[in-house]
């Protein structure tokens, strides 16, 4: 029987995959501390979960497990970490609700592209280097909010939110592209 070309779970447990599981586990116990008050604490979770974005990837090409499951749940992982924490501020009333708004806005047309792209041509597009030099961007953004430092809020929020439209641009230009036939560049 010939292997599916898309996403399946018979690839769940790849160790690739089961680091960007685990990379979502963390996401409810960054939330715990920042509610208990450790807010160094959990600012340095983040750290961590964020610095270890590159394990899965470094993972599925050294093991030869690159999956097209893979390929959705590495960067799920990055927009759950982001997403949860960021709305949990939002509720807090410490992070602008129409920041975590666009954000959100360029994930799921991210999602949506991704999806037509993938319909169309069977394949998971590939992640985008704007998107991925957003997501650096963005996750210290989420670190400065989170670690509660003021003093760096304002230019952090003014590079997160430039960095999530053009990067927004980059993957609307790419599925355009995508959709009517051309190639892309990968990072």
């Amino acid at each position: 029987m010939a292997r599916p070309s898309g996403p399946t779970l018979r690839d769940l447990p790849a160790p690739p995959n089961l680091v960007s599981l685990a990379r979502m586990a963390v996401v409810p116990a960054v939330i715990a501390l920042i509610a208990a008050g450790h807010r160094s604490w959990a600012a340095a979770t983040l750290v961590v979960l964020f610095a270890t974005d590159g394990l899965d990837g470094y993972l599925a090409r050294r093991l030869d497990r690159v999956t097209e499951l893979g390929k959705i749940l590495d960067p799920v992982a990055d927009k759950i970490a982001v997403g949860v924490v960021l709305l949990y501020l939002v509720f807090r009333g410490e992070f602008p609700l129409w920041v975590f708004l666009l954000v959100l806005a360029r994930d799921v047309a991210i999602v949506i592209g991704g999806a037509a792209v993938a319909r169309r041509t069977g394949k998971v597009p590939p992640a985008l280097m704007v998107g991925k030099v957003a997501l650096v961007l963005l996750a210290a953004a989420t670190v400065v909010f989170v670690a509660d430092i003021a003093s760096l809020e304002p230019p952090a929020l003014v590079v997160a939110v430039v960095a999530v439209a053009v990067s927004g641009l980059g993957y609307a230009v790419s599925a355009r592209e995508l959709l009517q036939g051309g190639g892309v560049r990968s990072a």
